[in-house]
This record gives structure tokens, C-alpha cells and sequence, in this order.
């Protein structure tokens, strides 16, 4: 089911092809998958940076044996 068969008064099939109110939540849907992206991106290079440093001072041993 499309999103904006729900919340479009005007939906009919097929018309989410040349909405401008679904091109628009699409659109705002991948801005915000690239703003994730980015924000997790950007937190595993701050959890690699503290583990360099940890395994750099000797104080990461590994993973534990089972």
C-alpha cells in the first residue's frame, strides 16, 4: 500500500506517479535517510577515533575468549 492512500483525498490508482504531494513526502523521506546516514557516519568515525585511542593506551584487550 502506497503512503498517501491514507492521507490523500484525491488518491486514485496509479495517480502517485505524477502527485506533487508524493514526489514531496519522497522527497523529504530521502533528505532524512541522508541525514541518518550522515549522523551514523559520522558517530562510528567517533567510536573507531576512541577505540584507536584505547587499543593506543593499552587498555583494549580484545574480545573476550568464550
Amino acid at each position: 500500500m502506497l503512503p498517501c492512500q491514507k492521507n490523500c483525498h484525491a488518491y486514485c490508482p496509479g495517480c502517485h506517479k505524477s502527485c506533487p504531494h508524493f514526489r514531496a513526502m519522497q522527497e523529504q523521506q530521502h533528505r532524512d535517510l541522508i541525514r541518518k546516514k550522515e549522523y551514523l557516519r559520522r558517530a562510528d568515525e567517533s567510536c573507531r577515533a576512541v577505540l584507536r585511542q584505547c587499543r593506543a593506551a593499552g587498555g583494549y584487550l580484545g574480545p573476550l575468549p568464550y
